[in-house]
């Protein structure tokens, strides 16, 4: 099963290579970032930032050692995919190999190279956000650290796992809390072993080792900056957490608190599906899994739901199953809970059950923020995993025990439901593979290239091309409202210590006018408008909406000249395109010198 997961793991990272982001949105300013830490930037003094300092800084690590690059970050980030996998693969062997073969197969195809969305991003090899991928690392990794502690005591494998939480603190407090919900159920388990002497003493290591990373990191901070900007740092995006924040749509809608009766009703449907799905394997098992030869049975009845479910193609619906985690989470942690209780007496069964046991209350907590709108795609590529996983290993085996509960075998139960998840997996896969089909343009240089839909290459090239060419010794540019790709790819500066300028950036901040203000201060020799849709925010277009750049874009307008124009004028919903705006009175690059015959 390993070896098979392996070539798995190989042929969806070839397949995919080089085409896991989005030119513009989100991925650029994650290279943005690490660079110019590597240049010597300070996080939170000289690069406004809302999370955590662990991903910035570890990207701009990987970015030291190996050298400024893509492909760098790519190949340091499917290192850390690859672990994950052998993480997940060894906390779910009391699974059964069949089950958590395809859970560390359901983790590959729909996680760590899957595309749900028309904008990428959201995958494990090149993703939105760091934070999300290496918070998600952290805590997995705590709780296998846990799992060794509640089966062996060893003082090592507690300090790890209070590391680990500490480390996630210094992602987002969305990644963080889950992680303390798990860890603070498995100081219970721990402290309820009456076998165990002194638990406390282990309970007490994992607290004092979840502080040492958030107070070393303070440290660190405090050392190049003020310290009150240092703890803002190390606090993250908990300051910015609050019941505005669900006035914004953009996180209204994800979070499905924009119509939470709808999202309720939506989850109710998903989670009768899967309940009668699971109902409808039992009863199979019991009518037909007690004849002669059963497991070949099984395997024919298996082909034949397989080749049924894929010949209905998106007519199953399996996206919308998504709804259905919160309660696929819930239940397993009741059942497991249950099965945590009964092994009382048996160490290394009451060990293996609440090592799961914490995995579920882990999912749980992680679908917090998107409880009554879960799905598989966007955040759900972070968010969803861990619940996922527990939805596929428990769709091969709950209906296998419940049949045989029931007086059946429990072969055909497995067989059906293992049927169910490769047909799942094949619709998903085929979905991303619609989006990175259209993948064949390749833009930026060298090992910093990436694969993108041709119509934006192409405009991105072409403004790749202007912009080296209008740029002077020692000029900067600013993006607006988002494309720090460009700055990476040229390797030119922004002189503003803000990189991203959408609503929900301006309202954290206390306006455009704060973001316009440091503009002004220290203006840019060159500015790029990059075209962007903000319907997702409520708002108009950027720059004419008072909530949506409009001092901002005033300020380019009165300051700057107009130079060049690739693609669509932007903002006017006529699709994609690039102006490019050079400072009146600004150093232009020379021509290049004539050479005689």
């Amino acid at each position: 099963m390993a070896l098979a997961l392996a070539g798995l793991y190989a042929a969806l990272a070839a397949q995919t290579w080089r085409r896991w982001s989005d030119p513009v949105i989100d991925f650029g300013a994650e290279l943005y970032l690490a660079w110019r830490l590597v240049e010597g930037d300070r996080l939170y003094a000289d690069l406004a930032y809302r999370n955590g300092p662990l991903s910035p800084h570890l990207n701009a690590l990987w970015f030291a050692l190996f050298g400024t690059s893509v492909e760098t970050l790519a190949l340091c980030n499917l290192a850390l995919l690859a672990l994950l996998c052998a993480l997940v693969y060894r906390l779910l062997a009391p699974a059964g190999g069949l089950a958590r073969g395809l859970a560390c197969a359901a983790l590959l195809v729909g996680f760590g190279f899957a595309q749900f969305t028309p904008t990428a991003n959201y995958n494990w090899a090149l993703p939105y956000q760091h934070s999300q991928t290496h918070g998600v690392l952290l805590g997995v990794a705590m709780i296998a650290a846990l799992g060794a502690a509640l089966r062996t005591g060893a003082p090592v494998t507690f300090a790890a796992a209070g590391a680990c939480l500490g480390l996630a603190f210094l992602t987002k407090s969305e990644l963080f809390v889950p992680a303390l919900a798990a860890a603070a159920t498995g100081a219970g388990l721990a402290c309820a072993d009456p076998a165990r002497p002194r638990p406390g003493r282990g309970v007490a290591l994992l607290a004092a080792a979840a502080l040492a990373p958030p107070v070393a990191a303070l440290a660190l901070l405090a050392a190049r900056m003020p310290i009150a900007a240092a703890l803002d740092g190390v606090l993250g995006n908990w300051r910015y957490l609050g019941a505005e924040l669900l006035d914004d749509p953009f996180y209204a809608q994800g979070t499905g608190v924009d119509d939470p009766a709808q999202g309720a009703l939506e989850a109710a449907r998903a989670a009768a599906a899967l309940a009668a799905a699971l109902a409808a394997a039992v009863a199979a098992d019991r009518l037909l899994g007690g004849a002669r030869r059963p497991r070949a049975r099984a395997a024919a009845l298996a082909l034949a739901l397989f080749a049924a479910l894929v010949a209905l193609g998106p007519r199953v619906g399996w996206l919308e199953l998504a709804r259905g985690l919160p309660a696929v989470a819930a239940v397993a942690a009741a059942a497991l809970a249950h099965a945590w209780r009964r092994a009382a007496g048996d160490r290394a069964r009451r060990a293996r059950a609440g090592a799961l046991l914490l995995f579920s209350v882990y999912a749980l907590g992680l679908l917090g923020k998107m409880l009554l709108h879960a799905r598989f795609g966007h955040y759900g590529f972070a968010l969803a995993l861990p619940a996922t996983l527990l939805l596929v290993a428990g769709a091969v085996e709950a209906p296998a025990r419940l049949a045989r509960r029931a007086g059946g075998s429990g072969v055909v139960a497995r067989a059906l439901g293992a049927a169910c998840v490769a047909a799942a997996l094949l619709a998903f896969w085929s979905h991303g593979a619609a989006y990175y089909a259209r993948k064949t343009f390749e833009l930026g240089p060298g090992d910093d290239a990436i694969r993108v839909e041709e119509a934006r290459g192409r405009v991105l090239a072409a403004t790749l091309r202007s912009l080296r060419e209008l740029a002077a010794p020692g000029s900067t540019l600013l993006v607006l409202p988002e494309g720090a790709s460009l700055n990476y790819w040229l390797r030119l500066p922004s002189p503003s210590r803000y990189w991203l300028f959408l609503p929900t950036e301006f309202t954290a901040v206390g306006g455009d006018g704060v973001m316009a203000a440091d503009v002004r201060a220290r203006p840019p020799e060159l500015v790029a408008l990059v075209d962007r849709s903000h319907a997702a925010w409520g708002v108009g277009p950027f720059g004419e909406d008072a909530r949506n750049g409009r001092e901002l874009l005033a300020l380019v307008r009165a300051e700057y000249e107009l130079v060049r124009v690739h693609g669509a004028e932007p903002f006017r919903g006529r699709g994609f395109g690039v102006s490019l705006w050079r400072r009146r009175g600004a150093a232009q690059r020379p021509p290049p010198a004539h050479t005689s015959p």
